[in-house]
C-alpha cells in the first residue's frame, strides 16, 4: 500500500469544502484547518507534506509567513491577500494540477537524498540513509543509530524528519523518528516497535500515522 500524501489545507470551511473533495479524489490525505491554533497543532505533532493556503483570515497571515521564514514544510499559495484584504486565487491551475506540481517537486528533492555527512571529531563521516535504523532525543542531541554505532548532532527530530525520505522515515513518539525498512515487529497492543534488538515505544499521538504508513497485507 503505497502512503497517500499528506496535505493540509488553511481556510475556513466553506473555503476548503471542495478542495478536499477534489484532493481526497485525487489520491491525497487532507486534513483542513481554519484557526491559527489547529494549524500549527497539526504542522507541530503531525506535520503535513504540504500546506496549501486556500485563504488567509482569523490571524493565518503571520502563521504563514512564520512557516516561509522556518522553510521547514513545503508550502503552497493557492490563493493570496490583495491589496484591499480579499482572498484572490492566482493562476490557471486547478487545486489538484497545483498540489500534484508541488509534490512532483517534493519527491525529487527527497529522492536526491541518498546519504548526508556529520561531523565525527575533525572529520565529515558520510552516512547512507538505509543503514540508519532510528534516531533518538538524547538531551539536546538527536542520536542516530547506524548498526552498533551513534552519532550524536544538534538538530531536533522535526528539522531531521525534513530532511529525510518521507516513504523511510517516520515519527512514532515525541523522542522517536525510525527508518520503516529496519522494522521486524510491531506490538499494536503493547505499542512497541522493535528494530533489530532496540525495543522503541509507540506514542499514541504518532500511531495513526504509523499505520498509514507500513504496508498491511
Amino acid at each position: 500500500m503505497v502512503r497517500k500524501p499528506s496535505i493540509l489545507l488553511l481556510g475556513s470551511e466553506g473555503s476548503t469544502r471542495t478542495p478536499s473533495v477534489d484532493l481526497t479524489e485525487f489520491g491525497c490525505d487532507v486534513r483542513t484547518a481554519s484557526k491559527v491554533s489547529e494549524a500549527a497543532g497539526i504542522c507541530l505533532f503531525a506535520p503535513p507534506d504540504l500546506v496549501v493556503v486556500l485563504e488567509q483570515k482569523n490571524g493565518m497571515v503571520e502563521f504563514i509567513e512564520q512557516l516561509k521564514i522556518q522553510d521547514k514544510i513545503l508550502l503552497l499559495e493557492y490563493a493570496a491577500v490583495t491589496a484591499d484584504g480579499e482572498t484572490e486565487f492566482e493562476g490557471p491551475q486547478t487545486i489538484s494540477d497545483a498540489v500534484e506540481t508541488a509534490l512532483q517537486e517534493l519527491a525529487e528533492s527527497k529522492m536526491r537524498a541518498k546519504h548526508f555527512f556529520t561531523k565525527v571529531g575533525n572529520k565529515l563521516r558520510r552516512i547512507h540513509l538505509q543503514d540508519v535504523r532510528f534516531i533518538e532525543v538524547e538531551g539536546k542531541y538527536s542520536a542516530i543509530h547506524v548498526g552498533e554505532r551513534k552519532y550524536n548532532v544538534k538538530a531536533s527530530l522535526k528539522d531531521l524528519l525534513l530532511k529525510l525520505p518521507l516513504e523511510d522515515f517516520v515519527r512514532v513518539s515525541r523522542n522517536y523518528v525510525i527508518n520503516i525498512d529496519r522494522v521486524t515487529h510491531i506490538d499494536t497492543f503493547q505499542f512497541i516497535i522493535k528494530i533489530d534488538n532496540d525495543e522503541i515505544p509507540i506514542s499514541r499521538t504518532y500511531k495513526d500515522e504509523l499505520m498509514k504508513r507500513i504496508q498491511l497485507l
